[in-house]
């Protein structure tokens, strides 16, 4: 489904509630009900380069960690030890030669999840090390990015990007290499990052240097259902042209003629977040280091005026006196969109199942 504009009986639709930015027993219900069910970019795959190479993580809530198996496959678990609950995996990376070993018990499991030993475990007929292997968790990669779902159950990822592959092709992923990445912890809750994000009605305002080498009179946002397709068309004399894609819930591509600047966020909670950027370029070569660093002070700086305005926006959705406001039909019907999507996830979705464990 293709909109550009929701229906809106007066003219304009509603925010959501105040209160669904703030409230943790709902956070709780989004973790459960719209994260778990999504993919979630979680690292690139150069940092997987090797069979028992391993990222650890967070994802939805979740500890969890990746490793390339001695088959070249990405796998991905629940860091969590099947005995006694420990965690397995402590160092954000690093290298398992053949086996995942339990620093609690020693524990050991294959790179494929399946329990190799329970060392000294004594006599239990009714105990099958077959049915005690990790906990399975979605994994798969899409043009050097690992991607994971929790849910044990799903769309595959290709199906859930959708448009985004044929839209991005102009755009060289293939040929990108990682240069740097800039995180930030901020007080703002996913939604109220991903509202922002969705209407340039701010730009004029907050983005001066962005309005500056973009024709914003020629900007548009297609939505397609759960797919955001942001595009303005270059200036004559702007900086540089690009494509922005926003996938529900909050996967941004920001795709560039020097690489791109993807970014994704980790919910800490009702109104927390920690905002993950990473930059890649075609050409990573010490004589490009300075330009490169110069395109990706262009990309922080809207990042960060993004940030420094809706972090006063969430500390007024925390105090109590804003409740809701109008959107724009003009300006705000992919915010529109968004939130509706945000209903829907809380209605039309229950909790995941049991996750299930390695084979």
């Amino acid at each position: 489904m293709t909109m550009t504009s929701p229906a809106a009986p007066d003219g304009f639709t509603w925010t959501l509630p105040a209160a669904w930015y703030r409230d943790p027993e709902r956070y709780e219900q989004e973790r459960q009900r719209i994260f778990a069910r999504h993919w979630m970019l979680f690292t690139w795959s150069g940092r997987l380069r090797n069979p028992g190479d391993y990222v650890t993580g967070t994802v939805a809530g979740y500890p969890v960690f990746v490793l390339r198996g001695e088959d070249g496959q990405v796998r991905a678990f629940h860091n969590v030890c099947r005995h006694r609950g420990a965690q397995l995996l402590t160092k954000p990376e690093g290298q398992c030669p053949r086996l995942v070993v339990c620093p609690y018990h020693s524990w050991s499991y294959m790179l494929d999840g399946r329990l190799k030993r329970s060392p000294d475990f004594g006599s239990a007929p009714a105990f099958d090390p077959d049915e005690w292997g990790l906990y399975r968790i979605a994994a798969e990669e899409w043009h050097g990015l690992v991607f994971l779902r929790i849910a044990p159950e799903g769309q595959g990822l290709r199906e859930w990007l959708g448009p985004i592959d044929a839209l991005a092709a102009d755009y060289p992923l293939e040929q990108q290499h990682w240069f740097a990445e800039k995180n930030r912890d901020c007080e703002v809750d996913w939604k109220t990052y991903g509202e922002n994000y969705l209407e340039c009605y701010h730009c004029r305002t907050m983005h001066p240097g962005l309005c500056a080498s973009l024709d914003m009179e020629r900007y548009r946002i297609d939505v397609h259902d759960e797919m955001f397709h942001l595009h303005a068309p270059k200036r004559d004399g702007g900086l540089t042209r690009g494509v922005y894609f926003y996938r529900f819930p909050f996967l941004m591509l920001n795709l560039y003629d020097w690489g791109s600047s993807i970014a994704t966020l980790e919910p800490l909670g009702a109104g927390r977040l920690r905002h993950i950027n990473w930059y890649f370029f075609t050409d990573v070569s010490p004589e490009k280091a300075a330009e490169n660093r110069q395109s990706i002070d262009w990309s922080a700086q809207i990042v960060s005026e993004d940030l420094d305005i809706i972090t006063g926006v969430q500390r007024n959705l925390n105090a109590g006196i804003y409740q809701r406001g109008p959107l724009s039909p003009k300006h705000e019907h992919a915010v529109h969109a968004f939130q509706d999507l945000v209903r829907r996830g809380m209605t039309d979705h229950p909790a995941p199942a049991h996750r299930a464990a390695a084979e």
